[in-house]
């Protein structure tokens, strides 16, 4: 909703894909930059445009203007581009970067569709909840209390539940917003990530959604490095940091420091728990055959798929649960209201 008040994903993809063009065209980068700052409605990446535009009419090279915005972009965005100047193939590596960047968006778009019915259907679910448990049922355990009915067990625990929050609805306010905000204050941490990410590989398919995903994007960005110029220990670097994975960044810094040793790639990944066996194995091929880019774009179209495939799954596989959860509540609530009223009419 207020994504028009920042710079977007989407914003740098359009943006690499325009550079790319004009790389490509050979125009002026700052006077190219300068013409898109123009028609550019958002001030936020008008702004960066014009500053960009004015760094290289400075002097400066692509990278080192883009420099200041590395928070904006990315660390594997400069770096990459970085790399790509040096080797002076700058119109390829955007034309390969834009690509990356939309297929890591696409990856985005395809898990918030996988997760939005779930979502919807678990908060539409607790609001009903909630509506019967402080609303409904302490008004007909109070009806049924005045009448003389003794109450069974499941109503009386519902009713105390209701009321209860409802006296102390400050604290349980405070309570949820706690979480929320310190769930999102904790995943913005690395010691937090590393947490969340232990967690996340504990469950089997959860685990092979994270492991493919891994893997497509280190080996996306790692073919980009090497397509770029870079030498395999920065590369390996770039790759692991680009997956944003806290234990596999510390697993990618291992095989860096074996392959500087002077050890093979292939044995230094040899041993990963993140990078599956084909994985390893094409990767080890491309390095042999000189075609590590290759190599890296069959790795990552291959787990593509898989994610795709994984993330198409996970309706299949919550709907069930998601049906046995609704039972469970629609049983008890039934229980807690439908009893009382059975005993009222034992008693009429």
């Amino acid at each position: 909703f207020f994504s028009f008040q920042r710079i977007t994903q989407k914003d740098i993809v359009d943006l690499t894909q325009q550079l790319s063009v004009l790389v490509q065209s050979r125009i002026p980068l700052a006077r190219g930059l300068l013409s898109i700052a123009e028609q550019e409605p958002k001030p936020a990446l008008r702004d960066m445009l014009r500053t960009v535009a004015a760094g290289i009419e400075a002097g400066a090279t692509i990278p080192e203007a883009f420099e200041s915005y590395r928070s904006v972009l990315g660390d594997v965005y400069v770096e990459t581009m970085a790399a790509a100047q040096r080797s002076g193939n700058l119109s390829e590596v955007l034309e390969h970067l834009s690509e990356l960047l939309q297929k890591q968006a696409e990856s985005r778009r395809q898990m918030r569709k996988a997760l939005a019915y779930p979502t919807i259907v678990v908060g539409v679910v607790a609001i009903a909840v909630a509506v019967i448990v402080l609303f409904v049922v302490p008004r007909f355990g109070a009806t049924f209390k005045s009448q003389g009915i003794e109450m069974p067990i499941v109503t009386r625990a519902i009713q105390s539940v209701g009321t209860h929050v409802l006296a102390n609805w400050w604290a349980y306010a405070a309570l949820l917003a706690g979480l929320i905000f310190g769930s999102a204050f904790v995943w913005r941490s690395s010691s937090g990530r590393l947490l969340y990410e232990r967690a996340f590989i504990t469950i089997p398919f959860v685990r092979r959604i994270v492991i493919a995903e891994t893997t497509t994007r280190f080996a996306r960005v790692l073919g980009l490095a090497m397509g770029s110029g870079l030498d395999m220990i920065e590369a390996i670097q770039m790759a692991g940091r680009a997956t944003a994975r806290p234990l596999f960044v510390t697993e990618c810094n291992r095989f860096a420091e074996r392959v500087r040793r002077g050890e093979d790639f292939a044995d230094a990944i040899a041993e990963s728990q993140y990078l599956p066996s084909f994985a390893r194995r094409m990767m080890t091929a491309g390095e042999d055959s000189k075609e590590m880019s290759k190599a890296c774009a069959v790795v990552s179209k291959q787990y593509d798929r898989e994610v795709n495939h994984l993330t198409g799954q996970i309706g299949t596989l919550i709907e069930p649960l998601l049906t046995l959860a609704l039972a469970g509540i629609v049983l008890l609530v039934a229980l807690s209201v439908f009893l009382p009223m059975w005993q009222m009419m034992k008693v009429q």
